[in-house]
């Protein structure tokens, strides 16, 4: 059924980037939103994140005149940050978040906003994410989290043979590409600008979950992901890791109900030491094993904010509400994951030299 151009809500659409152009990567994002859209309103934000490359002046040339789009540059690189900068500049009643390394299948946006009319309570949502390079192998449909805090995305390189092809809820949606209902935010509120990167969308779509909304896959919406490299430099790749170990405890601190906090804050605790330890005598990486204890360090310090803002969060949630976010928490499998490291480090590298 085809829906009249006047029922068309608008969607601001914003694709953060760092060092896009450096990376080659950038020029073709834009090129496929721009050219490939068949979605009629619409606008395009591209939030820069203090690229260091020429990807300002490269946007410029390819946004030029076109009213639809525009540029806002963030400071520092900053990736939540630039979220809300995003989320501040935006006209449209939903707000459709994208990496720098994606492009669109034809009917993407139509088919997600007739997901939003058919779910009243539907807040944020995915469809199906595919790699890039070959289109018959997953990259996302949806993501989860154990309840350790361990990240898990549903479907990852899974081959595409139509297991995924019902409209369902899911814990949450990737940040490579989804969409959410602006007016929601107004009683979640918006991305955590302490997180920096890592888990903002995580805990964002907990919050989600907890004010009774729903968070779902559309595999009717689709859209690819080159998985690309990234473009760090040893020391930003450890304050990478460090602000994901404090991101992981704060999001359970502030979303979690009080017994499973308990539960399960000592277990991850002890687990970050004993990664602190592999990583100083195994990996011998005195950086990289710092990372955990300084992250455990920062939230001994913000604690009073973390629970200011629990406070705040769990005034809202419910028994309810509670068993049905745990009903999309990933299976917890600690020793499978010791043992995956474990053969990772010796069994797997002393394979290949044989070969």
């Amino acid at each position: 059924m085809k829906i009249m151009k006047t029922k068309y809500p608008m969607i601001s659409i914003v694709i953060s980037n760092y060092n896009g152009v450096k990376l080659g990567i950038l020029k073709d994002c834009l090129k496929s939103f721009i050219n490939k859209m068949d979605y009629p309103n619409y606008e395009l934000i591209l939030v820069d994140n203090d690229s260091k490359d020429n990807s300002i002046k490269v946007s410029q040339r390819i946004f030029g005149k076109n009213p639809r789009c525009k540029i806002v540059q963030n400071p520092v690189n900053a990736y939540s940050q630039g979220l809300n900068l995003g989320l501040a500049a935006a006209k449209g009643e939903y707000v459709a978040y994208f990496g720098n390394d994606t492009a669109l299948e034809k009917n993407h946006f139509t088919n997600l906003i007739k997901a939003f009319a058919r779910y009243p309570k539907l807040a944020l949502a995915q469809g199906k994410v595919l790699m890039y390079y070959d289109h018959s192998i997953i990259d996302s449909v949806g993501e989860s989290i154990d309840i350790f805090g361990n990240p898990v995305t549903t479907g990852y390189k899974a081959k595409d043979e139509g297991q995924y092809e019902s409209d369902e809820e899911i814990l949450s949606a990737t940040g490579t590409a989804c969409i959410l209902k602006k007016s929601a935010l107004k009683k979640v509120g918006n991305f955590d600008p302490s997180y920096g990167i890592g888990y903002e969308d995580i805990d964002l779509a907990l919050r989600i979950r907890l004010q009774g909304f729903q968070v779902m896959r559309i595999p009717s919406a689709i859209c690819y992901h080159k998985k690309g490299g990234t473009d760090l430099s040893p020391m930003v790749r450890v304050r990478v890791k460090w602000t994901f170990n404090k991101n992981r405890i704060s999001t359970m601190i502030k979303n979690y109900p009080l017994p499973l906090l308990f539960r399960t804050l000592p277990v991850t605790v002890f687990i970050y030491l004993g990664i602190m330890i592999w990583d100083l005598v195994i990996n011998r990486d005195f950086k990289l094993a710092m990372t955990r204890p300084l992250a455990l360090i920062w939230l001994v310090f913000h604690t009073p904010s973390l629970l200011k803002a629990r406070a705040d969060i769990r005034s809202q949630a419910s028994n309810a509400t509670d068993e049905k976010m745990l009903k999309f928490f990933a299976p917890a499998d600690i020793f499978g994951k010791i043992k995956a490291v474990f053969m990772d480090k010796f069994i797997n590298k002393n394979s290949s030299h044989i070969r």
